[in-house]
């Protein structure tokens, strides 16, 4: 892969937000709520990229579609799941839409019941889902008051801190970004030692690397870089580099993909405006620390 160009013109940026916003836009369903791989004979709208579409436009780009009734009605008509990450969806999109939910002491009780699950550093494999997860769980439970969850977990992430600071198996950007988020969530700041894992994986070609013997240059590596930066208050090494190649992840549909010669989709589209107008914006907005999406703010 050729390396991006890391100087990006005003101009170039404003047709790539432009370019994105009528993206998100065409994602929309008539009768409500946001899909995907939406097309002319295919109507299959859902609360993941609901929440991703309407969150991007709204809070991101300043856009408010006109069928704001049609997606608040979509989100308000699905059942409520005992399951995180849907009544995450759920609540974030209604909050986005300044609308509130007649099911609201049912999602209450849904939240009240998820167990809050630490992740098992003995299988890594699943420690990137769990911690996601625990991210999801702890968002819905603050924000509707049940702040006792979180009694214990940051003493325990601390306690999964691998030797260089950084998280997950082998240490890599986004198992570091999603513990320095739960460890928000719970009041709590990770080792000193995090932040100088962080900065070891910048990169000036991209970025972010992965890991330490991985590049991977991807939209989610740079997302994980840039977004720990901004919540552990720390410099961007290489934010030109981290903008320029998030840029060269647009398709040629507006939307923005995983590297440059990937599918897009609403989720990384949202992720991808996040780094731009959130992290590295010239009048960036201090990140939303209580939020999880796994993906994206």
């Amino acid at each position: 892969m050729a390396a991006p160009v890391t100087g990006v013109s005003r101009d170039r940026r404003s047709s790539a937000l432009q370019r994105a916003g009528d993206y998100l836009l065409e994602k929309q369903s008539p009768g409500g709520g946001f899909c995907f791989y939406r097309g002319y004979y295919l109507e299959e709208p859902n609360l993941a990229d609901t929440w991703h579409g309407i969150a991007a436009l709204t809070e991101l780009l300043g856009v408010e579609p006109e069928g704001c009734g049609e997606h608040a009605g979509f989100v308000i008509r699905q059942a409520v799941e005992p399951q995180p990450f849907a009544l995450y969806y759920r609540l974030r999109s209604l909050l986005a839409l300044k609308v509130a939910d007649p099911m609201q002491a049912e999602v209450a009780r849904a939240v009240a019941a998820l167990h809050v699950g630490l992740p098992d550093a003995a299988r890594p494999h699943l420690f990137g889902a769990a911690l996601q997860r625990l991210r999801c769980v702890l968002w819905l439970r603050r924000h509707l008051g049940m702040e006792d969850a979180t009694e214990g977990v940051a003493e325990a992430m601390h306690a999964m801190a691998n030797a260089d600071g950084g998280y997950g198996v082998p240490s890599n950007l986004p198992d570091t970004e999603a513990t320095v988020a739960v460890l928000a969530l719970c009041g709590a700041m990770p080792r000193p030692a995090t932040g100088g894992f962080v900065q070891s994986m910048a990169d000036p070609q991209f970025g972010f690397m992965l890991t330490a013997t991985s590049r991977s240059p991807n939209l989610e590596t740079v997302h994980a870089g840039v977004a720990s930066c901004r919540r552990l208050g720390l410099a961007i090494p290489h934010a030109a580099a981290a903008r320029a190649f998030v840029l060269s992840c647009q398709t040629g549909s507006g939307g923005f993909a995983r590297t440059a010669d990937a599918l897009p989709d609403l989720a990384l589209t949202h992720m991808a405006l996040t780094v731009l107008l959130r992290y590295l914006g010239e009048t960036s907005a201090a990140p939303d620390t209580a939020s999880c999406a796994g993906t994206a703010e």
